[in-house]
């Protein structure tokens, strides 16, 4: 199956020496696999209805200025760039790519010559360097492997553009600002796929809807004063609508939408705790659970794909600024 490009290891990772062991490894690994498949199912499957696409080719790379620690320096004797894990059969992998192969190269640019941004990490500069690039042709990678150099061509599958990554460390159970979804490692590992498919699919959401670009353009403050005034009200819209396009994106893939209400009235029990706490941006759970309930049987009575949610994405074209 193809797969999401650059899922990522893991946001923000200031491991300690416990994180990098073979053990720490193997656990964060196999969540990043677990996010990794779930976020490319749903970005190929969604391609149609995203606005920027992105080519797919199942690699979750880190870089060796994610760490703080020097234990992880033997996952870098190739290179600072480096691929962390691969999806099994996706593009990369059955193009000969391996973990820990690290890339000199891509599409000719030398990785000593991608200059990350402030506070930015040289994984994520690589990964709006493949995102970025024009669609059509074979994406064409340089990669060093016990000293030897080596090109490979990925012609890796469209979808939509959307770096997905585990995050380590404080912060919400799930985020998205429109080019970044994050999902916490203790969330992802306490959530079932399909549940987990439920959380991406409200993120994916908000990209494809471009809340973000819609709030900026109307000044909406997403920070702290997210809970306030006008503030308050078009957060809670921007809310609202990805939950009803989630379940778009769930049928598209091959989910069943039916099981979303359960999962927000019970989120707690299913391994989401702080969905439960109060806010004046997102509806209550139950509240969520009967919107999507509304949202199914108004436009997916069979629960099914292929869904064209227009009602849903003509709301890109709408402002969040009132008079």
């Amino acid at each position: 199956m193809p797969a999401l490009v650059l899922a990522v290891s893991a946001a923000n990772a200031q491991s300690t020496e416990e994180r990098n062991s073979a053990q720490e490894w193997a656990r964060l690994e196999a969540q990043d696999l677990r996010l990794a498949e779930i976020a490319e199912r749903l970005a190929l499957a969604n391609a149609p209805l995203c606005t920027t696409l992105m080519p797919l080719t199942g690699m979750i790379l880190h870089s060796a200025d994610q760490y703080g620690s020097t234990s992880a320096r033997e996952r870098f004797v190739n290179g600072p760039l480096a691929i962390a894990s691969l999806l099994p059969d996706s593009p990369a992998a059955n193009a000969g790519l391996r973990r820990d192969d690290a890339f000199v190269a891509i599409d000719g640019q030398r990785v000593e010559d991608i200059v990350p941004a402030a506070n930015a990490r040289l994984r994520e500069a690589a990964f709006y360097r493949m995102a970025d690039r024009p669609t059509g042709t074979p994406l064409a990678l340089t990669v060093m492997r016990d000293g030897t150099e080596r090109v490979v061509e990925l012609d890796a599958p469209q979808g939509c553009r959307s770096l997905v990554e585990v995050l380590l460390g404080e912060g919400p159970m799930a985020r998205s600002d429109g080019r970044v979804i994050q999902v916490q490692f203790d969330s992802v590992a306490a959530l079932t796929d399909s549940h987990l498919a439920i959380v991406v699919a409200h993120e994916l959401a908000h990209t494809i809807l471009e809340h973000r670009r819609r709030k900026e353009e109307a000044g909406i403050d997403n920070g702290l004063f997210a809970e306030l005034g006008r503030n308050q009200r078009a957060n809670r819209e921007a809310e609202i609508e990805a939950d009803r396009l989630s379940v778009h994106l769930l049928a598209n893939a091959g989910y069943d939408p039916a099981i979303v209400p359960d999962f927000w009235r019970n989120a707690a029990a299913y391994g989401m705790p702080g969905a439960t706490l109060p806010s004046f941006i997102y509806p209550s759970n139950e509240g969520r659970a009967a919107l999507v309930e509304r949202e199914i049987a108004l436009y997916l009575a069979l629960r099914r794909g292929p869904t064209w949610p227009g009602h849903l994405l003509a709301r890109r074209d709408s402002s969040f600024a009132r008079d």
